[in-house]
């Protein structure tokens, strides 16, 4: 019996050891298969995710090359909202300003040699024709060269400033300054010129006369620039009121006209290089476009700033000019008809 008992006993364990010998194969089996799909899923996944990123990068590299050939109009598409959709986004607004900046860059080129043409070719020709003899040479002739020349001058002038202005470099001797006192002087030096347009010119300085620390000549260049532009824009019989005083803690100053007004899509570039409200207009008549561009970036090295309204409050027409500078001494609220913006 205990013979019959060990041989049932040892058919049992072999018995035993096929079994587990059955089921160690089909657990390395089942290990080994979900090893490999996982290691499949993980290369389709890695595969995929690799490709979200690069495809955004191989687009940007693509942009940037185009950018670097001169192809400002370059875009990536931002196709997510994560880091790399933001570095997207940011890559169109850097090169939307560059396009922007180009644009601004040519038309300036053009701008400048347009305006430096015109006097040349006035002075080519009248020193043509005093050399052909169609001309005799007298003083009134002599004097047509001596004007374009003086043009020439005054717009060279005028970029100078404005590229200083610009960099920055331009040289400020600030002492304070009576407000009300620089009008009067320029008012009283635009008399004739007014006159001359049948244009009434007036100054109103509500309370005392702020004081601001700034460049004697600086300003007055705003203020005359303010004032040619104000009388080049107001038909004969008009007026033009310059108006000083505080507002908000501020010096105020503001050149009012009842002419023919800014139009709102003129509006937001008035104080544009070379910018005319209307492109028809010679340099003689229109100006060079430069002295509202020069009053923003003499009234900003000031730390002021410069805006247009158009028309006035309260007017049907016409427009205000209003320069914000930072006072140095007291005074009362200006009334002269001024909104703040």
């Amino acid at each position: 019996q205990e013979v019959g008992v060990l041989l049932v006993e040892g058919a049992m364990m072999v018995g035993s050891a096929q079994q587990n010998e059955s089921l160690v194969a089909g657990v390395t089996r089942a290990v080994t298969l979900a090893g490999l799909t996982a290691a499949v899923v993980a290369l389709l996944l890695a595969s995929l995710l690799v490709r979200q990123i690069t495809r955004p990068l191989t687009s940007l590299t693509a942009a940037s090359s185009r950018i670097a050939a001169g192809d400002f109009t370059a875009r990536v598409p931002v196709q997510s909202y994560d880091e790399l959709g933001e570095l997207a986004a940011t890559f169109n607004r850097m090169a939307i300003s560059l396009e922007t900046q180009e644009t601004l860059r040519r038309n300036l080129m053009a701008d400048i040699a347009h305006e430096l043409r015109t006097p040349l070719a006035g002075i080519q020709g009248t020193v043509e024709a005093l050399q052909d003899g169609v001309f005799p040479m007298t003083g009134e002739n002599l004097n047509a060269i001596h004007n374009q020349v003086s043009l020439l001058n005054r717009l060279i002038e005028d970029l100078r400033t404005l590229a200083n202005a610009e960099a920055g470099q331009l040289r400020l001797e600030r002492l304070p300054l009576d407000v009300g006192d620089l009008c009067q002087r320029l008012v009283v030096t635009m008399q004739p010129q007014a006159a001359a347009r049948q244009i009434n010119l007036t100054l109103t300085v509500e309370g005392a006369s702020p004081t601001v620390s700034g460049d004697e000549q600086r300003l007055g260049q705003v203020v005359n620039n303010l004032l040619e532009n104000a009388l080049r824009h107001t038909a004969p019989g008009g007026l033009v009121q310059v108006c000083v005083g505080v507002a908000n803690g501020s010096a105020h100053l503001a050149v009012i006209d009842n002419g023919e007004g800014i139009a709102s899509a003129d509006l937001p570039h008035i104080f544009d290089r070379f910018y005319r409200t209307d492109g028809s207009r010679s340099r003689r008549t229109g100006g060079s476009g430069l002295g509202l561009a020069i009053a923003r970036q003499l009234v900003q090295a000031h730390g002021g700033r410069i805006w247009a309204e158009s028309p006035p409050a309260g007017h049907s027409r016409g427009s205000r000019l209003i320069v914000q500078l930072p006072l140095i001494a007291s005074a009362v609220i200006m009334t002269c008809g001024h909104r703040e913006r």
